[in-house]
């Protein structure tokens, strides 16, 4: 077997359990960033030839905090939110 895969099946090819909150903080902070970001660039007075350069540099220290943040703080907040509300049903594959 292939290490860092799941045990469960021989044909699963999804990475193992631990890699869940980095590949979570990497999908979820990079689209966020990439909104939040370019959102504040358009309503600040930047120049539309600047955008495009200013907007990744803004993006990319943007995600880099963001993914830390997220590993750390998102098990803490479904804890907290789960004492608020009750967590929906996570929806099994087949």
């Amino acid at each position: 077997m292939t290490a860092g895969l799941t045990p469960m099946r021989m044909n699963e090819r999804r990475l193992s359990a631990s890699f869940f909150p980095w590949i979570f903080a990497v999908l979820m902070g990079g689209t966020m960033t990439a909104i939040i970001t370019a959102i504040l660039l358009l309503v600040t007075d930047v120049e539309w030839t600047q955008f495009p350069v200013r907007w990744v540099e803004n993006w990319l220290l943007a995600w880099v905090i963001a993914i830390p943040v997220i590993v750390v703080v998102a098990p803490r907040a479904r804890v907290l939110a789960s004492r608020i509300a009750v967590p929906p049903a996570v929806p099994q594959r087949r």
